[in-house]
């Protein structure tokens, strides 16, 4: 039996995720949250196998969640559960937060189960319809100007966000010397050289975070 934590904001829903994953007889709720604060207390206590995170949520968001999560050592599997369909927010979770699945609601009752399964068994699950967009994305890679590697384009936007050296280094689990080193080749490829540029350049690149809107 799987042992599971949902966590969402809105009540009704998070209670319908729970009957769906209970109904299929491979899955026990132990427990649910609703912010982010209890959420974190109540994964790293009971450890599931599995956390199933909204991205909206109180008291902080889903990814930044998943992040600390990961952070303190968690190795269970985080299925993000939201109605975003950014690319940037996708992104982040699969480079940072380190998630096993992402589906989106609309295609929850269909899609959560098989993300679930398929993180128990090593395979990563992404909503089609992000896939879709993701595909779509790397045909258009040659036309692409961005010259930042992965690892860079995580540093820049941890960056922007306003986080210093330690903090980064901490989060990606690197030293702060490479954090550095990366920093200086981000502000030498991108002939900037301040925070204020950069920031303003992760804003035109679509890599901040926006939370704003959708559950």
């Amino acid at each position: 039996m799987i042992n599971a934590v949902v966590v969402d904001d809105h009540v009704m829903f998070q209670q319908g995720v729970k009957a769906l994953l209970e109904e299929s007889q491979q899955i026990t709720v132990v427990d649910t949250a609703t912010n982010a604060i209890d959420a974190e207390r109540i994964i790293m206590g009971k450890q599931p196998d599995v956390c199933v995170l909204d991205i909206s949520l109180a008291q902080g968001n889903g990814l930044e969640l998943a992040e600390r999560l990961r952070g303190r050592g968690y190795l269970g599997a985080i299925v993000m559960l939201t109605m975003h369909t950014e690319l940037n927010i996708f992104k982040r979770a699969s480079a940072i937060a380190k998630i096993d699945g992402y589906v989106l609601k609309l295609d929850a009752s269909e899609d959560l189960m098989k993300a679930i399964m398929g993180a128990m068994n090593g395979k990563r699950f992404v909503s089609p319809a992000i896939a879709q967009e993701m595909a779509w994305q790397d045909g258009q890679a040659e036309i692409d100007d961005n010259p930042l590697s992965t690892r860079e384009l995580e540093v820049l936007t941890l960056v922007a966000e306003g986080h210093g050296s330690e903090t980064i280094a901490s989060r990606l689990k690197l030293s702060k010397r490479t954090v550095d080193n990366h920093r200086a080749n981000i502000r030498k490829k991108l002939g900037l050289t301040n925070a204020a540029e950069l920031t303003r350049y992760a804003i035109e690149k679509g890599l901040l975070l926006n939370l704003s809107s959708g559950t």
